[in-house]
């Protein structure tokens, strides 16, 4: 063994030409441990001394050749969804005051394409772009910039503003078929803005900072006037129980949002409610329009995970000055039938993917009969079933109110607030990771007040196909 490990040095040292590497420090008697050494054995000859030589060749050669700098490396990951949805309302036709009815909605509510990753281990990029029915339109478009001194994370482009937990979860891991009709009446959506998002405690603190223009400008190029206006944005999280890589925690947060009007802007107007919070319907009632030059908003959230079953509520205030405010708030529930678990995402502060236990599986096969075998299909594993429920209201009354909007001398009724609820039930069969299938009950009330009003209600069944890669 050792006369093989000599000629094997030997060739190595030949052909490689590796005598440079081992000129430094490998002369005898130079910065070699004594155990190499043979007992009354001159340095240099020794099996052992050329055993030293061959572990350093060996150690040379393998940061060599195997190193890889990371710094250079850059990512690219592409992504889609597909949403197929159905919407069937009791009532579709049914008018109430301003109100002008419904119809049921059937196609595919989304087609999303986009492309993520990460470059030289400090950035990282993302660009969505979303079809729906003749109409496409980015979703995300940003750069942000990891561990910047003072900033921690940095970001710049068209993304998401941060009013709560539920407008903020990625719609691939949102419970319901749409998000609480709260959090979408509390909501802006995306925005043109910087934002810098510091982290705490292993990341269970998280606290994020932004800064959006406010006219709405899309992704793409456009011209606008000046000033657009300015949105000021922070929202805090703080989960103080975090266990089993998410799978159990505790989760309290919050959020302000301050917004101006645009100079030379169209007015605010007090968010509506759709029907059941379905993106396809239309609003219970009109909005309202505000005549003011800014407005604050605020919310609370909790969320509770542990195991199977989970929790989560929000509470949205706004104040448009001269005592008109909206609220808003909804409370959920979930629980997975076959023990599966969503876990939590401490980065983004929202819940995360779905870990499964076991994917649906079919398989063929051969079922013995009284006449042969005949062939079938066996169910190996039935996938992640999960049951939930949600409450919801919103409540723009104090708005109308406070301060009705009059046309000469007489009270606009199509401007009066309302107020709205809902209660949903719904399940959602995961066949794996990326594919689920959604069955959904609504009851939805509006109520309008003022001039005109009335109280409906509606029942809406909705399904859903949802793909992802």
């Amino acid at each position: 063994m050792k006369i093989t490990k000599f000629l094997f040095t030997a060739v190595a040292v030949l052909s490689l030409g590796a005598g440079s590497i081992l000129a430094q420090n490998l002369t005898p008697g130079s910065a070699v441990p004594a155990s190499y050494y043979a007992t009354n054995t001159p340095a240099g000859t020794s099996d052992s001394y050329l055993e030293y030589r061959m572990d350093m060749l060996e150690e040379a050669l393998k940061k060599k050749v195997d190193k890889v700098d990371t710094t250079k490396a850059f990512e690219v990951k592409l992504s889609g969804r597909l949403f197929l949805e159905s919407v069937t309302f009791a009532d579709p036709h049914v008018k109430y005051g301003d109100f002008a009815g419904q119809e049921n909605a059937l196609g595919a509510r989304e087609v999303f394409v986009g492309m993520t990753g990460t470059g030289y281990r400090i950035f990282d990029y993302s660009v969505e772009l979303g079809f729906a029915g003749n109409h496409s339109a980015f979703r995300d478009a940003f750069i942000g910039i990891k561990n910047v001194p003072g900033l921690d994370y940095f970001r710049i482009g068209y993304y998401r503003v941060e009013t709560g937990v539920g407008m903020v979860t990625s719609p691939l891991n949102t419970t319901a078929i749409d998000t609480p009709t709260a959090s979408q009446a509390f909501t802006l959506g995306r925005r043109f803005g910087v934002g810098q998002t510091y982290y705490f405690a292993n990341e269970q603190v998280r606290w994020f900072n932004g800064i959006f223009e406010s006219t709405g400008v899309s992704a793409g190029p456009k011209i606008i006037s000046d000033p657009q206006g300015m949105i000021y944005n922070s929202r805090l999280t703080f989960v103080p129980y975090y266990a089993q890589d998410g799978k159990r925690f505790l989760h309290f947060g919050g959020h302000y949002m301050y917004r101006e009007r645009p100079k030379g802007g169209d007015d605010f107007t007090a968010p509506g409610a759709r029907i059941g919070g379905f993106s396809s319907a239309n609003a219970w009632f009109a909005t309202t329009a505000l005549n003011a030059s800014s407005y604050n908003q605020g919310g609370l959230e909790a969320m509770w995970g542990c195991g199977p079953l989970a929790i989560t509520s929000e509470l949205f205030a706004g104040s448009f000055g001269e005592g008109r405010d909206m609220y808003g708030g909804y409370v959920e529930a979930r629980y997975f039938l076959t023990g599966d678990v969503r876990l939590y995402n401490k980065r983004s502060g929202t819940p995360g993917g779905v870990r499964l236990k076991q994917n649906f599986l079919c398989v063929e096969e051969f079922i013995q009969t009284c006449h042969g075998k005949a062939k079938g299909f066996g169910i190996q594993s039935i996938g992640a079933w999960e049951v939930y429920t949600q409450w919801g209201f919103t409540d723009s009354d104090r708005v109308a109110r406070a301060a009705p909007r009059v046309i000469d001398g007489v009270v606009d009724a199509s401007h009066s607030g309302g107020r709205t609820t809902d209660l949903v039930f719904g399940l959602n069969w995961y066949l794996n990771p990326t594919t689920r299938m959604m069955f959904e009950y609504v009851r939805s009330e509006g109520a309008k007040q003022g001039t005109g009003g009335y109280r409906a209600t509606e029942d809406i069944f909705a399904t859903s196909f949802r793909i992802n890669f």
